[in-house]
């Protein structure tokens, strides 16, 4: 594919991507099925790697399993990927182990480390149309989102990490007596990582760019429904000079890879995201093994509040972007719109009429807002949900059916009148669904707003400063989005309250995840001062 250069100052927000392409308030075309009836773009990309990464080689599994990917347009296979399980799992940790004990990446300078991950970053600029259609094929989300937004981004959080490596440093501590006391930062060694099929390339950005600059070694655990981009890219990585077995990818079942990873003996660190059921069973297979420290980013139902002095129509664009993004299916989607009683119903006929308007299908073709769902599964898990929200009596605005006869698309679809016991409004949808709420006070809205075991994200749009502040301070949520919503910036710390997750992502706090610290302390003779 051609090269195409990207400025590593695009990638400011998924949002600002979005607002460039569709604007606020600006008209859309009507929802159509017609693009989903259309036979499906072929993708001009070749699948290169479907075995999995140990050692820097990549090999088929132990085993001799596969398993098919499918493409979530058609339900069709794209193609069989090495199905790891425990016995490739110990393959990949005794490779990380060697590497780190034995190997020169944690005892190369910082600075050689910072390179390695800036030509990296520099292989995938060069391949970015390539790894986008991969990342769209593979996963469903529109081709548009994955090079102008996505791409980019992970781009500039490799960057920002490699910007890192060389400026890990401990301090020396004043103490009461004749002692130099130094702190180390340390890598902490093995890190296990798992990540979801939401955003494949992210999350490895996430997880892999830290551990990295930290001077660890990685075995990556990819989600079963998207395998392809990691191994691509894990490629570039070894073309980087990355040395063999720093970084290993086994694609694999939670069950049997995931659950031996998270209860390896000889992994010092794991890193999850996904479910919070899932991620309750990593963090007690952990424990139950050698202890190990874990850092989980779950999920979220998180809260999208518009008060009576809100700009309507700005707000209606961004509450339909906090929740339809990426198909719904997003953590930190804005799944509970709250909308203040004397501007509920102009907001409900704006909401719906925006929904209406949202192009829905192939998501290899230029416009398309929304592709499919993941997969079967969670096509038939949203309509249950829309089931559900129809029989408690929610009023159904637009959509709640599938678009098209193949593949996983559904419609766009709003519920108002939603009250706070119903499932719609309490659990976890992930897909298309906005879910409309009204509420009379500011102490009604934050309780309510609170009144949830999740508290990844908030968002809130007003412009009273002093509703701001209020809200922003009494809601508890890890990220607080006032008057925008999904600013995704390396340097911004991501992660949550309760029972969505452990410990932060991004930023200097995604490095704690993957240091030690050490106390070195020794004796001062006659010191010219303490």
């Amino acid at each position: 594919m051609a090269a195409r250069r990207i400025s590593p100052f695009l990638s400011r927000s998924i949002h600002n991507f979005l607002g460039r392409k569709y604007g606020l308030g600006r008209s859309m075309p009507r929802f159509s099925t017609a693009a989903v009836l259309d036979e499906p773009i072929a993708p001009p990309v070749q699948i290169n790697y479907t075995k999995l990464l140990i050692n820097g080689k990549f090999v088929d599994s132990a085993s001799g399993k596969t398993f098919p990917t499918l493409d979530p347009r058609t339900g069709e296979v794209i193609a069989h990927v090495a199905e790891g399980d425990a016995e490739d799992i110990n393959r990949a940790v005794s490779a990380a182990r060697k590497a780190f004990d034995e190997g020169p990446w944690p005892r190369m300078s910082a600075y050689e480390r910072s390179r390695i991950i800036l030509r990296f970053a520099d292989l995938v600029e060069k391949n970015i149309e390539e790894i986008a259609q991969l990342e769209t094929w593979d996963n469903g989300k529109p081709y548009e989102q994955a090079l102008k937004a996505e791409l980019p981004m992970f781009v500039r959080l490799f960057h920002y990490y490699a910007g890192w490596a060389d400026k890990i440093h401990g301090l020396t501590v004043p103490a009461d007596g004749p002692h130099h006391v130094q702190t180390l930062h340390e890598p902490i060694g093995v890190a296990g990582q798992i990540i979801p099929w939401n955003f494949p390339l992210l999350m490895f950005a996430w997880k892999v760019g830290p551990a990295l600059a930290c001077g660890n070694t990685i075995v990556l655990k990819t989600a079963e429904q998207t395998p392809l981009t990691a191994l691509y890219v894990a490629k570039l990585f070894q073309e980087a000079g990355l040395p063999d077995g720093v970084l290993n990818v086994v694609s694999g079942y939670g069950p049997t890879a995931g659950a031996a990873l998270a209860s390896h003996m000889d992994v010092d660190k794991l890193a999850f995201t996904g479910s919070t059921e899932t991620g309750k069973i990593i963090l007690g297979l952990s424990a139950k093994s050698n202890l190990k420290s874990v850092t989980l980013e779950l999920g979220g139902k998180s809260p999208f509040i518009v008060f009576e002095d809100a700009d309507i129509n700005k707000a209606v664009e961004l509450a339909h972007f906090a929740l339809f993004f990426n198909q719904g299916q997003c953590c930190c989607a804005g799944s509970r719109t709250f909308v203040h009683e004397r501007v509920y119903d102009e907001f409900i006929e704006k909401a719906k009429a925006r929904a209406m308007k949202r192009s829905v299908g192939d998501p290899f073709k230029k416009g398309i807002e929304q592709g499919p769902q993941i997969d079967s599964d969670q096509f038939s898990k949203v309509l249950k949900y829309i089931k559900s929200g129809i029989d408690s009596n929610a009023t159904l605005e637009c959509g709640g059916e599938r678009v098209g006869s193949k593949g996983f698309f559904i419609q766009p679809t709003v519920f108002s009148n939603v009250q706070d016991d119903m499932l719609i409004a309490q659990d976890e949808i992930f897909g298309p669904v906005q879910t409309i709420s009204k509420f009379k006070s500011i102490e009604e809205v934050l309780k309510r707003a609170n009144a949830t075991q999740y508290g990844l994200a908030a968002g809130v749009f007003t412009q009273n400063l002093e509703t701001a502040n209020t809200m922003s301070r009494g809601l508890r949520a890890g990220t607080i989005w006032i008057n925008c919503y999904d600013v995704f910036d390396a340097a911004i710390p991501f992660g949550g309250y309760k029972m969505s997750g452990i410990g932060r992502e991004k930023g200097i706090y995604s490095l704690h995840n993957y240091l030690q610290v050490k106390a070195v302390v020794s004796p001062l003779k006659n010191p010219a001062w303490l």
